[in-house]
């Protein structure tokens, strides 16, 4: 194959008409609606139901929020096929799908849904809470991936539509391109690596594919890349490298190469802010800035909540993490949250996790973190180390008793390949409630992924964009997942071939984080304290 085509996309659009027409077809809605155009999208509500789509990309996020991912509710679903027929009548009958043209069709109905794990009174239950019908594009004889290259039928219970996303791009021209040969990629790829510390590559495996953008994102062309998985090691550990993507032809944007962090300010510490009485969080109003040592954080916080990250660079082969943390703290500095700190590469230090976290980590309210990551643990930087493991986090809830939550944190994000995986997803995930429940010493979740997952510049600034729009903490985490990563990364088990992100929670009667907003942005739990059940649920990105 020594060419293949690019193909013109045209620009979608996006109108309050048409997003009426497709609510009424979604769910039938025909009055009592009320439609808001927000900064990127439109937004039309009844009830329960949202429909809301993307003013650049055109990409489309329909739900039926009191079905959608609610834990509480034990559906009765159709099975696999049942779903799968379902979803082809359902398609057909209210012109759900985009038409597909010249050499783009729909590959084999990929099923999966939303799983959701209790361990309560030393008794684990797993439930299903929908079935999830996943549609995906291909190119020829090459899969589409990223987020725009699939549609997703969400049903409920009676097999009811609770939920639907797609956002394909119709081709309008096409043009052949030279390819870049398979091997000249993989050596492309190898070479960032080349400043990588402590991370070794054990293998690397690549594959054709074309990428389409998210729904939210702007995108002219329709390219191939080559999609990069590989395993490395670091020290004694092994773990999954993101996959990564680079252009297969001689057109197409080149990667971006940031260059590593800068090192860490012997001196560096979280900004000054008044001390929470004894016992008790941080809650007051203040004003202070960020650390002289960060100049990109400086900015005046208006909030009593603080923001930090932690991302491993290109000292672990990944273009995309500094962006990532940098959107995810620009959101929360915009939204007037103190940044406590934003560390990288060599600078992202375990401590911080572990020995030093009343100083860092549980420091913050929210904290994002992305890299490299197992079922077991994330790569972070020395000392120590260099992997905190969830053997370093405790045996149990409260034990040792000084760990994420006992301060101030809430809420974890680890955008990486893990740490999630369990048995219920994929086998050879092992025990997610048992391996990671000595993390929650008031912490209210742990959200990450139980697959393999995309080097990306985005799942920080789109989880907590959508947190600011009042979307709870979980439901903002699913959607950027699902609107960025795509459903399969063909991978094995147990890092594929699904793509699955999800929420670690804990709680007792009467008190469940699970429907926490971020501060100030809704309601929040009360810090799940001496917690009587542990929960883990998965949807399919």
């Amino acid at each position: 194959m020594d060419r293949l085509p690019i193909y013109r996309l045209d620009r979608p659009d996006v109108r309050a008409e048409s997003l009426v027409d497709l609510a009424g077809r979604l769910f039938g809605i025909q009055q009592g609606y009320s439609l808001a155009e927000s900064p990127g999208r439109i937004t039309m509500r009844h009830r329960d139901q949202v429909v809301e789509q993307h003013l650049d990309g055109g990409g489309v996020w329909a739900a039926d929020e009191s079905r959608w991912f609610n834990p509480v509710l034990r559906p009765d679903l159709p099975d696999d096929e049942q779903a799968v027929a379902l979803v082809r009548d359902l398609a057909d009958a209210r012109g759900l799908l985009p038409e597909l043209r010249g050499d783009f069709r729909f590959g084999d109905p990929h099923v999966a849904g939303t799983h959701l794990a209790v361990l309560e009174q030393g008794r684990r239950s797993d439930h299903r809470l929908d079935v999830q019908v996943v549609l995906p594009i291909t190119a020829g004889d090459l899969p589409v991936v990223g987020g725009g290259g699939d549609v997703t039928f969400a049903l409920g219970g009676g097999g009811e539509l609770i939920g639907y996303t797609g956002a394909w791009r119709t081709p309008v021209a096409a043009f052949d391109v030279a390819v870049v040969p398979q091997d000249e990629s993989e050596e492309t790829f190898r070479g960032l690596f080349r400043s990588a510390k402590g991370l070794e590559l054990e293998s690397v495996d690549s594959y054709l594919a074309y990428y389409a953008a998210p729904g939210f994102a702007v995108q002219e062309f329709l390219y191939p890349v080559y999609v990069h998985l590989s395993r490395a090691r670091i020290g004694g550990t092994r773990i999954p490298v993101r996959a990564i993507m680079l252009p297969a032809t001689t057109f197409g944007p080149a990667l971006e190469v940031p260059p590593l962090a800068p090192p860490r300010p012997a001196n560096a510490r979280p900004g000054t802010r008044p001390a929470p009485e004894r016992g008790a969080k941080r809650r007051r109003s203040y004003a202070t800035v960020a650390p002289a040592a960060e100049p990109h954080l400086m900015t005046l916080a208006t909030k009593p909540w603080e923001a930090g990250t932690s991302w491993i660079g290109m000292s672990g082969g990944l273009a995309g993490s500094q962006a990532n943390a940098q959107g995810f703290v620009d959101e929360w500095a915009a939204d007037g949250w103190h940044i406590d700190f934003n560390w990288g590469d060599g600078a992202a230090w375990e401590s911080d996790w572990r020995r030093n976290d009343d100083q860092w980590v549980d420091n913050a309210d929210f904290v994002f973190y992305t890299g490299h990551a197992n079922g077991n643990g994330w790569v972070l930087s020395n000392p120590d180390d260099g992997f905190l493991s969830a053997a370093e986090v405790g045996a149990a809830p409260a034990a040792p008793g000084d760990l994420w939550g006992s301060s101030d944190l809430e809420w974890v994000v680890v955008a990486a390949c893990g740490p999630l995986q369990d048995d219920i997803i994929s086998t050879g995930g092992g025990d997610v409630l048992t391996r990671w429940d000595g993390a929650f010493d008031g912490l209210h979740q742990l959200l990450g992924y139980g697959a393999i997952t995309f080097d990306n510049t985005e799942e920080g600034r789109r989880i907590a964009s959508y947190c600011r729009s009042g979307m709870t903490v979980k439901d903002a985490w699913f959607r950027a997942a699902k609107e960025i990563q795509p459903s399969t990364n063909g991978a094995n088990a147990p890092d594929g071939p699904t793509v699955w992100v999800g929420t670690m929670w804990v709680g007792r009667s009467g008190l469940d984080p699970i429907g926490d907003h971020a501060w100030s942005h809704g309601s929040v739990s009360a810090d799940p304290t001496s917690p009587t059940f542990l929960a883990c649920m998965w949807t399919v990105c």
